[in-house]
C-alpha cells in the first residue's frame, strides 16, 4: 500500500513538473518598422527548394484610414527563416497598392487556376475604403502577377474578409466560398453569404456569382463537418458580426446548399455574446471532440469562448465555457474599437506537441494593444480556464494580427506579430538564440 502511494505520488509529482516544462513566453529575436502594419500570414510554397526556410514568404498588409481616397500596401518578405538572425534590418518587399483596406489572405494551391498564389480580400466600411475586393497574385515568379478580382462583378462596393476554397458544384475545380457586407449611407447593413464559380479557364476575373444566404454570414467563418449518429453533415460554422449570434448552416437531410440555397437550415448557437470576430473548430482539451471556440466583443469586454458541441446540433444544447474573459478595448476616435481578435493553436515545439499537453492559444488583443499566449490553467479535460499572458504590450492603441510557424526547420515555433499603432512588427522565437 505504501509503495502504491509513493507511485501515485511520483506521478502526480511527474506530472506537475511536465505541465511547467515547456516556454510559455517566446523570445524577440527583434523588431522592424512598417507604418500600421495589420493583416499579416505566412505561407509555406509547394514547391520543394534545398532550403526548407526558403519555402516560406512572410506577407504583410497595412492601411491608413486618413488617406481616405488612397488604396493601400500590402507586401511580402521572402525566406524570413533564413534571416532571423537579422530581423531589425527585415525590409518588406511592395507588391503593389491596389487594395483598399486589404485584410486576410488566404493560400491559392496550383490546382486552382493553374498556378500557385495567394488571394486577398479588402475593403472595410470606412467612407472611401468601402469598395473591397477578391484578388488574386501568382507569386511563382518575382514581381507578382496580378492583381486579378474574382469578384469584379459585384453590383456594389463590399467588404470581405475570408476566402475558404471548396468544390461547391462537384465539377472537381476548387470555387471560391465568401461572405461580405455593405454599409449603406443610413447606416443599413447588407450581408451576404455566397460562392464564386471558378470557371476553370484562364479566366481570371468577373467569376459567377451564387447568393446562398441574404442577411446571415458577413465576415468570418469555417466549412467543417459535424457528426450526428454515423452521418457527417457539411456544415458551415459562422460568426455573424453585424447580427450578433454565432449560427450553424447546414442543409435539410444533409443536401448541398451550397447549390441549393433552398435546403438551408440555420442553428443559433449563441445570441447573447456580442459581435463575435472570429470562430473555429478544435480540440483544445485534448478529450477527441472538437469544440467551437470563438473571439467576441459585448460592448463593454471582450471574451474567448468554447462551446461544446451536443450529439446532434441540429436539436441539442450548445454548452459555453469561458476560456479567458475581461479584454478591455482601447478608445478610437471616430471609430469602433473591439478586443480580442484573430486567434491560432498551436505548440511551441515538436517535443511540446508529443508531449500530450493541451496546445497553447495565440492570440491578439486587437484594440487592447496586446498580443497574448493562452495556456491551460491545468491538463483536466474538465477545467476550461485559461492564463492570460503578454508577450507583447505595444503600448499603442490597436495590434494586428499574429501568425505562429517553423520558420527554420529547428522543430521549435516563431512568432511574428504586427503592431499596428505602433508602426512595428515583432518576430519571437522558442529556438535557441
Amino acid at each position: 500500500m505504501q509503495n502504491s502511494k509513493m507511485i501515485t505520488a511520483t506521478l502526480v509529482l511527474l506530472t506537475a513538473v511536465a505541465a511547467t516544462a515547456f516556454d510559455i513566453l517566446p523570445k524577440e529575436l527583434g523588431n522592424f518598422h512598417l507604418g500600421q502594419a495589420a493583416f499579416l500570414e505566412v505561407f509555406q510554397s509547394e514547391q520543394a527548394t534545398e532550403n526548407y526556410a526558403d519555402q516560406f514568404t512572410l506577407y504583410i498588409s497595412n492601411f491608413n484610414p486618413l488617406s481616405l481616397a488612397q488604396k493601400d500596401y500590402i507586401y511580402y518578405i521572402k525566406s524570413p527563416g533564413s534571416q532571423l538572425n537579422d530581423v531589425n534590418n527585415w525590409v518588406p518587399t511592395k507588391i503593389d497598392q491596389e487594395n483598399y483596406w486589404p485584410n486576410d489572405l488566404y493560400f491559392m494551391s496550383s490546382s486552382i487556376a493553374g498556378r500557385e498564389g495567394i488571394i486577398w480580400t479588402s475593403g472595410f466600411l470606412v467612407p472611401t475604403k468601402t469598395k473591397g475586393c477578391l484578388n488574386i497574385y501568382f507569386t511563382d515568379q518575382e514581381p507578382f502577377d496580378g492583381p486579378y478580382n474574382i469578384a469584379s462583378l459585384d453590383d456594389q462596393d463590399y467588404s470581405y474578409h475570408r476566402v475558404i476554397w471548396r468544390d461547391v458544384n462537384g465539377d472537381g475545380l476548387s470555387d471560391a466560398v465568401t461572405a461580405r457586407f455593405h454599409t449603406g449611407l443610413l447606416g443599413s447593413v447588407t450581408k451576404q453569404f455566397l460562392w464564386l464559380e471558378n470557371p476553370g479557364n484562364s479566366q481570371l476575373e468577373g467569376w459567377t456569382q451564387h447568393m446562398i444566404n441574404e442577411d446571415g454570414a458577413d465576415i468570418h467563418f469555417q466549412i467543417e463537418q459535424l457528426p450526428v449518429g454515423g452521418t457527417a453533415y457539411d456544415v458551415q460554422l459562422n460568426g455573424e458580426f453585424w447580427n450578433e449570434k454565432v449560427t450553424i448552416y447546414y442543409g435539410t437531410d444533409n443536401a448541398n446548399f451550397w447549390q441549393n440555397p433552398s435546403v438551408l437550415q440555420e442553428v443559433v448557437v449563441d445570441d447573447t455574446i456580442g459581435q463575435p470576430f472570429d470562430l473555429y473548430y478544435w480540440d483544445i482539451n485534448l478529450d477527441g471532440v472538437k469544440e467551437i471556440i470563438v473571439t467576441a466583443y459585448n460592448g463593454s469586454y471582450g471574451n474567448v469562448f468554447a462551446y461544446t458541441v451536443p450529439e446532434d446540433f441540429r436539436t441539442g444544447t450548445f454548452e459555453r465555457h469561458t476560456l479567458a474573459e475581461g479584454f478591455e478595448a482601447n478608445f478610437i476616435l471616430g471609430g469602433q474599437s473591439m478586443t480580442p481578435g484573430a486567434a491560432h493553436l498551436f505548440y511551441i515545439s515538436d517535443e511540446h506537441e508529443q508531449s500530450g499537453e493541451k496546445p497553447y492559444i495565440l492570440l491578439s488583443g486587437d484594440d487592447d494593444g496586446k498580443h497574448y499566449i493562452l495556456t491551460a490553467a491545468s491538463q483536466d479535460k474538465n477545467d476550461w480556464s485559461y492564463e492570460k499572458n503578454v508577450y507583447l504590450d505595444t503600448k499603442a492603441t490597436t495590434t494586428g494580427k499574429s501568425v505562429v510557424a517553423d520558420l527554420d526547420g529547428d522543430g521549435k515555433k516563431e512568432i511574428v506579430a504586427a503592431a499596428y499603432s505602433a508602426g512595428r512588427v515583432y518576430v519571437y522565437t522558442y529556438g535557441d538564440v
